[in-house]
């Protein structure tokens, strides 16, 4: 057993508690054989919470073994039954209250196309993504006993990482690129059959969509965005036009300092390296960086952070309130991460109702990975303060959200394309001088986070091709009811020239992402959240954060809270233009 999971034993225990009382709860409503309002409300509620404990868990699953809580899972979703009961009880009732209505309307249309779906095509997709993973897993095998035979045997991390590190302390170019060369060439070992499996999962999703009455799979997504068609291909056209200029300009920085090179993308960790020279990369104090985001929320949106006594050691409560009324809870759950890389992640694990006598706070779930110092301290890499950011505004959205409607969980309640809108604007203060002159840092402290802002918004830029023709690919593929991945990227190819910077290659394994596979073509959502926040962040920089107030603000934020509010169209550029702003402060 990984020794985080021993530590969330605890944890898990108390979450078999919960969801066992959920379901004592349920059986109970279903019990009086039908449906009040109120009921109506709490039964939604309790199948809302129960969702997203396990959308958490799920998320967290390379650190936590939740195996024992699978049958509740089936208990609460996989109850043909049960859902048969459900349906029926909830076609019963009628709600005198207009939105509570809407909610009972929506939630007999879900329970509908849960019975109408087709089984075949649920599990011939499962096992179409399992093959794809086992694909990309077996390349990274191949990838591991190569790096193993070049000495790495023993290091932590994954193949991409372990051949990073490897590769950018080679000081011969000629090495660096026959290493970056062996790699490819044993990831693309069975390109042809990993093409294939997608290409499979994207024609059953196209099946599927014309059951369901929709031209094209991405037609169906967009039921969920509030976005059209021609403004997402124009914005995803917009970016990679962008990208590839972005691209273009850091080969030619890379060059500049390390000479001519073929590809000058396969030294770009060399590259870091040389501009590190002898600055220390530090480590920040895990405290010190939430005292920073407690400020923020309340400067920006007017909530005061009260930590309240932990109920396990291994997890941070913190109370949000507005006006000294609490309108909801964060938990960090602090997972000693050793050395290990580790992303943060966020889960709204559950929601606020307010009707009649069922009322619930939101709770958001922040796993927090950590190295504990012997001195005590709880010290984080600057990558994982950036996610730290990026994850609190999740959580901030998640207890902020305003119309609450019973049938829709969390963050799912905005459209697509506006999820990521608040986490991307909160990321942004980690290059703020406030956040910076907050932590207090040495002077050799100091340069070693400047370099470490400088070297984030170089990876932005190593990764730009790769996001916008994910994002293109996604969208031309969901968007079309006939070719494939290849014929995708060839398309792409003759209008952008894209085999210049990148290779076919490179993009499979996204297709077997989670965002791609809930919300097929809607990869263009992080693009337009990436330029939304930039647009709003910029002007904060001139500013400090102890003069900022929520009136400030305005209706800035307003879409992330509002579903009714419409979604914007962003300035491409605002991306590019707020990382040049940062990095010519610095410079300057």
């Amino acid at each position: 057993m990984d020794a985080i999971t021993g530590l969330d034993q605890a944890s898990l225990s108390e979450t078999q508690k919960i969801l066992s009382s959920a379901k004592d709860r349920l059986d109970n409503i279903l019990s009086k054989g039908a449906l009040t309002e109120p009921s109506f409300v709490e039964l939604v509620a309790i199948y809302d919470n129960v969702a997203y404990v396990f959308l958490y868990l799920e998320s967290n699953e390379q650190w936590v073994d939740y195996r024992p809580l699978l049958p509740y899972r089936d208990a609460f979703f996989r109850d043909d039954a049960l859902d048969e009961k459900l349906l029926a009880m909830c076609q019963q009732l009628s709600c005198e209250d207009a939105d509570l209505e809407e909610c009972r309307r929506a939630y007999v249309e879900h329970l509908s196309a849960k019975r109408a779906a087709d089984p075949a095509s649920a599990a011939q997709l499962e096992h179409l993504r399992e093959q794809a993973k086992e694909l990309v897993q077996r390349g990274q095998t191949d990838q591991m006993a190569l790096l193993e035979r070049l000495g790495a045997r023993g290091k932590a991390g994954t193949a991409d990482t372990i051949a990073y590190s490897l590769i950018s302390a080679t000081p011969d170019a000629a090495r660096r690129s026959k290493l970056t060369d062996a790699m490819t060439t044993l990831r693309d070992k069975r390109l042809n059959p990993l093409v294939e499996t997608i290409d499979r999962m994207i024609a059953v999703r196209r099946e599927s969509s014309r059951r369901n009455g929709y031209p094209t799979v991405l037609a169906e997504t967009l039921q969920r965005c509030d976005m059209a068609e021609e403004d997402a291909r124009a914005l995803v056209d917009a970016y990679l036009a962008a990208a590839i200029e972005e691209h273009v300009s850091l080969e030619s920085d890379i060059c500049r300092l390390i000479g001519d090179v073929g590809s000058p993308m396969d030294h770009f960790g060399h590259y870091v390296r040389r501009l590190q020279g002898d600055v220390s990369v530090p480590l920040f104090d895990l405290r010190a960086c939430l005292a920073f985001l407690y400020q923020v929320a309340e400067q920006v949106f007017g909530l005061s952070m009260r930590q309240v006594p932990d109920a396990s050691p291994h997890v941070l409560t913190v109370v949000a309130s507005a006006d000294d009324e609490p309108v909801g809870y964060i938990n960090f759950d602090l997972w000693d991460s050793g050395r290990k890389r580790a992303a943060n992640t966020t889960s709204g694990i559950r929601n606020r109702v307010d009707w009649e006598n069922v009322v619930q706070l939101p709770i958001a779930y922040i796993s927090c990975r950590f190295h504990r110092w012997p001195d005590g301290r709880d010290l984080i890499t600057f990558q994982n303060v950036h996610s730290l950011f990026h994850e609190f505004g999740h959580a901030v959205n998640h207890i902020l959200i305003r119309k609450r409607l019973p049938t829709l969980s969390g963050l799912d309640y905005l459209p697509l394309e506006r999820i990521e809108d608040l986490s991307m604007w909160t990321e942004k203060w980690v290059y703020h001088p406030d956040f910076l002159d907050h932590l207090q840092l040495s002077e050799e402290e100091r340069a070693g986070m400047k370099f470490c802002q400088k070297v984030k918004i170089l990876e932005y830029r190593r990764t730009h091709v790769d996001r916008a023709v994910t994002s293109a690919l996604d969208l031309t593929v969901h968007g079309s009811n006939a070719g494939g991945l290849r014929e995708a990227f060839h398309g792409l190819d003759e209008r952008f020239g894209i085999s210049r910077y990148c290779s076919l290659g490179d993009f499979p394994v996204y297709f077997a992402w989670p965002m791609i596979n809930a919300n097929p073509g809607a990869t263009f959502a992080y693009t337009r959240s990436a330029a939304v926040a930039a647009s709003w962040f910029g002007p904060v920089l001139d500013r400090h954060l102890a003069d900022l107030h929520p009136a400030d603000f305005g209706s800035t934020f307003t879409a992330c809270f509002d579903f009714d509010a419409s979604s914007s169209k962003p300035d491409i550029r605002s991306i590019f233009a707020f990382y040049d702003d940062v990095l010519g402060r610095q410079q300057g």
